[in-house]
């Protein structure tokens, strides 16, 4: 345990837009954490038409408009004075040591530019419960199960949890002013990893609210794929980028799986074939991630809930690519 005395300033950053019943709960529970209080400063930006500043906490508030979560995270960078930035969500409750874990990893190994935490579900649904197992968001099960209780070194550190020094922030140009639709903090990371190491903590906890529906989780990964190929102007990383989206994409699998059944010549219902062998793959892969949970529905659940993940991710691709054409053509 390191002493009082010799923890650093630590600046904690939220971004939000008009949810503060969130937010309020968020900030309470930032205030029990177990770090001095004259070492902690709270910033907040808040997109929205009707600021109203919660108190204790450094407010910022801007008029919601396209400069996207990019803009509002380096707001908040810029008026920030802690030697640490750590970062998490208007949904979600820290837990009372979460930040002592996210700084201690940092003070111990001087070589270590970022440490990421756990995220855990917290009043979740059967929807939420099956994104916890997939580990959306970044942090969730899958992260926790390979850890195995103790610091593991990654390259995926994700603004829900985690912290980094404010150097290294700004030695990577913080995060990226072009990314709009989602992914600035994949490329924080990536600019970061490629001169430090990061951290994986399962020790720094958060617990996520996620009580959304299907459709709302189709709209996020609609807009993460937006932003792969938003990525795709202006990453140095592009082939690795394409390579990753080609690994993950669900429409080129069942395209590949269509041309095999039209080459061997084999019925139309051998289509059927694809889907349930590409259910039983994912069941079979999430089947040691279920185990103890509360609900064995999740185990049958969650395959369809990553299918309509990678089907909104695919859709997003395909209509960013669209957008990219559009330009294009009007330039």
């Amino acid at each position: 345990m390191v002493p009082d005395r010799d923890l650093p300033m630590v600046s904690v950053l939220l971004i939000t837009r008009d949810r503060r019943a969130l937010l309020a709960d968020a900030l309470k529970s930032i205030e029990g954490l177990d770090y001095p209080r004259e070492q902690l400063q709270v910033v907040v930006v808040e997109d929205t038409n009707d600021p109203r500043p919660p108190p204790g906490v450094l407010y910022i508030s801007r008029p919601p408009d396209a400069q996207g979560r990019s803009f509002a995270r380096n707001l908040s960078v810029q008026a920030s004075t802690g030697e640490i930035l750590a970062f998490t969500d208007d949904d979600c409750i820290v837990d009372r040591g979460w930040l002592r874990e996210l700084v201690t990893p940092l003070l111990l190994h001087p070589d270590v530019g970022g440490v990421g935490g756990a995220v855990l579900p917290r009043n979740s649904s059967l929807l939420g419960l099956c994104e916890y197992v997939l580990g959306y968001p970044g942090g969730g099960l899958r992260y926790v199960h390979a850890a195995g209780g103790k610091l593991m070194e990654t390259c995926q550190v994700n603004t829900v949890n985690c912290a980094y020094r404010r150097r290294v922030v700004l030695e990577a140009g913080g995060f990226h002013p072009r990314s709009v639709w989602s992914g600035e903090d994949y490329l924080l990371a990536q600019e970061v990893t490629k001169q430090h190491r990061c951290l994986f903590n399962p020790r720094a906890i958060v617990y996520h609210h996620s009580r959304g529906s299907l459709r709302g989780l189709f709209v996020r990964f609609f807009n993460f794929g937006r932003g792969e190929m938003e990525m795709l102007g202006f990453t140095d990383e592009k082939l690795s980028l394409v390579g990753l989206m080609m690994r993950e994409s669900l429409a080129l699998k069942y395209l590949g799986l269509l041309l095999v059944l039209l080459l061997a010549d084999l019925p139309p219902l051998w289509v059927l074939a694809g889907p349930a062998a590409h259910y039983a793959y994912l069941l079979f892969s999430c089947r040691s991630l279920t185990r103890g949970l509360p609900r064995p529905s999740v185990r049958w659940v969650a395959p369809g809930v990553r299918f309509v993940c990678d089907l909104g991710l695919d859709c997003g691709r395909a209509w960013g690519f669209v957008e990219w054409i559009l330009a294009g053509a009007r330039t």
